[in-house]
């Protein structure tokens, strides 16, 4: 049986109809199975405990033999899913392009086949808040090698 296969279904089936959506199964060696889950408004300890749960009820047995974590994606770690672009719309992210380009912007949308930003300048004044270009900056979403979001303060 394939672990992660069974996992993501069972995940899955336990997300329908919540706010909620997999980002991604990893199975480990030693039978370590990490789980990330998250939603547009954050996910709690809570939900996620509910969901371990479930999951480890529908793998019975086999449940036993495994080491669950569950948890949401951290803020400095890549994007997985579509989902996760639609959720940082309006926000600042990171992207590294195949060609090892990095950009940094306002997502203001992404689709199955590009991501458009609007780049952010730093400003020459010191104390200022750094510029977005008024231009869209397209990227098709197969040169995006990676996107994550990024923590502004104010």
């Amino acid at each position: 049986m394939k672990t992660a296969e069974v996992v993501q279904q069972s995940v899955e089936k336990h997300l329908v109809g919540t706010p909620h959506f997999l980002v991604a199964v990893d199975v480990r060696p030693g039978g370590k199975v990490n789980v990330e889950v998250d939603n547009d408004r954050g996910i709690t300890l809570e939900e996620l405990v509910v969901l371990n749960k479930a999951v480890r009820a529908d793998l019975g047995e086999e449940a036993d033999a495994l080491e669950f974590q569950f948890s949401s994606p951290g803020m400095g770690r890549p994007f997985k899913v579509m989902r996760q672009y639609q959720k940082h719309i309006g926000r600042i992210v990171q992207v590294e392009t195949a060609d090892g380009q990095q950009l940094e912007g306002q997502l203001d949308s992404a689709d199955e086949e590009n991501i458009a930003l609007r780049i952010q300048h730093p400003s020459k004044i010191k104390g200022r808040l750094p510029k977005l270009d008024t231009e869209l900056t397209t990227v098709p979403f197969d040169q995006v090698k990676t996107t994550k979001a990024t923590i502004t303060f104010h």
